[in-house]
């Protein structure tokens, strides 16, 4: 559950280290939700530290329900940089990416991530 300030390790390589959250749409956000991000901490790369981005959340520390009544947490809330198209920012996804996605129709997202859970 991201709220609006929750800061977020971003799982890419696109250049940022950190983004803070600034506007989510409506309450909270959640897994597959596109929410607006501040880059807080940045190495060289495509974006630069306080550069205004979208994010995909990709893991949350609140656990999610499954339709199969699985339940699924990560020990960290993180995202994946993204255009306004939804297209990734990056290359490469380096931590795990879940299924919600799928329904999301973030499938470029999905096909660059090594770890699908």
């Amino acid at each position: 559950m991201i709220i609006d300030g929750s800061r977020l390790v971003v799982t890419d390589n696109s250049g940022a280290k950190e983004v803070e959250c600034i506007k989510t749409r409506g309450r909270y956000a959640s897994i597959g939700d596109i929410i607006t991000c501040s880059v807080k901490k940045a190495v060289r790369g495509k974006v630069t530290q306080g550069q205004v981005v979208k994010a995909v959340i990709v893991e949350t520390k609140k656990e999610v329900q499954r339709k199969d009544g699985s339940v699924i947490k990560f020990d960290r809330n993180s995202a994946v940089l993204v255009n306004p198209k939804g297209i990734p920012i990056g290359t490469r996804v380096l931590g795990f990416v879940t299924h919600e996605l799928r329904a999301r129709q973030m499938m470029k997202v999905l096909s660059l991530a090594a770890r699908v859970f």
